[in-house]
């Protein structure tokens, strides 16, 4: 639980450790910006190619994870346009390509549009991304990535007629590369061992589309069908037991198999019916899917069985006992989903929107499991054949302008949700069990559009939500948020800020608990500072407290062999302040260049709570309970200098540094990198 709560704060920092502006390549072009005659169009074409530079310190493969840029000769951008003069050109009216990150980058990105106005168009869309990943970004689990994805996208439209559009898509997404990962095993009577698993990714996605698009009465009418192929064809080969284990714990697993293939077929409709007059609009769209999988997962694991439970402080191991997990099936998985808005304008100061939405999702199949263990002489079978999933949504919104300084605003959302699943196991007294929960949200909005002169607005809303029975423990349950912004504009200066809170309490104390809290407090401005100088500056604070039962593993006291059981441990807390904040100053040199300076910090202070003594027994969840914060601090100073050589002709240079600090430890290693980064390179246009 807490290991996920770690990747979780990890994966919520990656947009704010990578939102500072990149330094390459360089925002400022050379060059006309009407570009060149040629024949029938006019051209307008620049590349940046130069050199980029790394030198790191610390843990380089952290670095390698988060940011992951090297040295080598680059085509950092580059951006082509052909346009036609008069819009009759021969063949295509429009030609532009875009390039990002070509040659030795991890992050590449090509995109093209073709087109000849009221006939046709094409647009293409190419992405890389090489991925890193060394200990499972904490430095403790043994697990590396190195991985590349590519995807694309092609969309080509047709206009047959004036009323009537046909188009074609195509899309695919590659996962190729090395995976190794620590998987515990912990398999009916086996001892818990790490296993170091190497494997070889191989994942494809395919998509096709076909779709018309057709105007009839005032009416849109747009449809499309879509075949989704997905494959998983991962190899996996076992390296061999390792005992590398942060708790007293043998590992003791001799051999161990798995293979696990995949393959996912979905076909799909969408359809969707829009019209806009002027009393009235509607807005209705439909899909439905329904993903066809076969699969297989065969497990074989060899090792001495538990005279004790792995988690005592005195450990022991039984005989040899041989444990086998086969599951295979035919899994069907039919999704609908259609929702249907409603417009009306009756005055000029008041709106009513009415929206409906459903959505079915339905999970069944022949899919077995069948376990074997020598340990304990006995078989379990298991059957799925059922689970289901519904919602129906209603809202009635209404907007009310008051006056051209005062607008308001109210909502009303009543939604249902259902679920209900039948599952089998052979042999029990539970050998076939339905089970069914079904909830009920009411929510209520309010809100007011403030504007009392012309530079400033105001907009503030809160909502309050109870649901009857919530269907997980971090679903909206008796909730409430309130959100507010303001934006004031004159001349060269900007100012917004906004805040945003969330108050989450949660499901009933039989089962769980669990109570959530946020605050999103964040600030902006942009100034003309005359000299051509302007300045830009940000700031955020993401407040987030999370209070949760925890369970942990107990060995069943008097049990015969090693039997665990999950009990409600201690009251986990999570509580993360993270500010992020960001200046940027930007001046020209005499029409002759441009001088940028940058700094962005992202920190998360925690809570400065000291560690704690819970007085557990349980070494893992003793020790666990100390690290429930988690500080850090990331940094990235940079800066840019471009200087005009000729009307077509520009050099760049600059710099970037980053360090991040983790203040926090899980097995004694507490990872930091400090990395400077930079490139020189030639801007040209022609």
């Amino acid at each position: 639980m807490q290991r996920r709560i770690i990747y979780l704060s990890f994966f919520l920092l990656l947009p704010l450790l990578h939102a500072q502006p990149v330094v390459a390549p360089s925002p400022d072009r050379t060059g006309s910006s009407l570009g060149s005659d040629l024949g029938p169009f006019n051209i307008t074409n620049s590349f940046e190619t130069g050199y980029r530079f790394s030198e790191v310190g610390g843990d380089s493969n952290l670095y390698r994870s988060n940011v992951n840029y090297g040295n080598g000769l680059r085509l950092l951008g580059g951006n082509f346009a052909a346009i036609s003069k008069d819009g009759h050109g021969p063949g295509f009216d429009t030609l532009t390509m875009t390039t990002r990150g070509l040659g030795n980058d991890p992050y590449g990105m090509t995109t093209v549009r073709l087109e000849k106005n009221e006939r046709y168009s094409y647009d293409m869309t190419w992405r890389r991304s090489d991925y890193f990943n060394s200990f499972l970004l904490n430095g403790g689990g043994g697990s590396v990535a190195n991985t590349r994805r590519v995807m694309q996208d092609h969309d080509f439209k047709l206009s047959l007629t004036k009323w009537a559009k046909l188009g074609l898509g195509y899309s695919r997404n590659q996962d190729t590369g090395p995976f190794v990962s620590a998987y515990e095993l912990y398999i009916g009577g086996l001892a818990r061992s790490v296993l170091p698993l190497d494997k070889n990714t191989r994942q494809d996605y395919n998509a096709y589309r076909l779709n018309g698009q057709f105007d009839f009465l005032g009416f849109r009418l747009t449809l499309t069908h879509s075949w989704d192929y997905f494959k998983d064809d991962t190899g996996l080969a076992v390296l061999g037991a390792d005992g590398s284990y942060p708790l007293p714990n043998p590992s003791v697993a001799t051999a161990y198999r798995r293979s696990e293939p995949m393959h996912i077929r979905t076909p799909g409709w969408f359809g969707n019916l829009t019209t806009s007059r002027r009393l009235w609009a509607m807005n209705a769209r439909m899909t439905y899917s329904k993903g066809d999988q076969n699969f297989i997962y065969s497990e074989d694991a060899t090792g001495a069985s538990m005279a004790k439970s792995p988690i005592c402080s005195n450990c022991g191991q039984g005989p040899v006992a041989t444990v086998s997990t086969n599951v295979a099936g035919a899994a069907r998985r039919p999704f609908a989903a259609g929702d249907l808005t409603f417009s009306l304008f009756p005055t000029k100061k008041l709106t009513v929107v009415s929206s409906t939405s459903a959505q079915d999702t339905r999970t069944d199949g022949t899919a077995r499991q069948l376990q074997l263990s020598t340990y304990q002489a006995t078989k379990n079978i298991f059957y799925f054949s059922h689970l289901g999933m519904g919602r129906v949504s209603d809202s009635l919104d209404a907007n009310y302008r008051v006056t051209k300084w005062l607008g308001l605003n109210a909502e009303y959302l009543y939604t249902e949700r259902w679920v209900d699943y039948i599952f089998t196991r052979a042999g029990t007294t539970n050998s076939k069990a339905y089970n069914a929960l079904s909830n009920h949200l009411n929510a209520g909005t309010f809100g007011f559009r403030l504007r009392p002169f012309q530079p400033l607005s105001i907009n503030v809303d809160s909502t309050i939500g109870r649901d009857n029975s919530a269907y997980t423990p971090l679903s909206p349950a008796n909730y409430h948020t309130i959100r507010a912004r303001v934006d004031y504009h004159l001349n060269h200066m900007r100012f917004g800020a906004s805040y945003r809170q969330l108050y989450n309490l949660n499901a009933p104390r039989l089962f769980s608990y669990n109570t959530q809290h946020s605050r999103d407090i964040s600030a902006n401005g942009s100034f003309a500072l005359g000299g051509n100088w302007w300045l830009d500056l940000n700031y955020s604070k993401a407040h987030i407290d999370t209070f949760a039962d925890l369970f942990v593993e107990l060995p069943v006291s008097g049990a015969v062999g090693a039997k665990i059981t999950n009990v409600r441990g201690y009251s986990g807390a999570y509580l993360s302040n993270i500010h992020t904040a960001s200046a940027t100053v930007r001046t020209t040199i005499k029409e002759r260049g441009t001088i940028y300076f940058g700094y962005n910090l992202v920190r998360d202070a925690g809570d400065g709570r000291a560690a704690l003594d819970l007085g557990l027994q349980n070494p893992a969840s003793a020790y666990l309970a100390r690290s429930q914060t988690f500080p850090m601090t990331y940094q990235a100073p940079m800066a840019r200098l471009s200087i005009r050589i000729s009307p077509k002709t520009q050099w760049n240079a600059g710099w970037e540094f980053y360090r991040y600090n983790q203040q926090f430890a899980f097995f004694g290693y507490q990872p930091y990198y400090r990395a400077h980064t930079g490139y020189t390179s030639f801007t040209f246009t022609f």
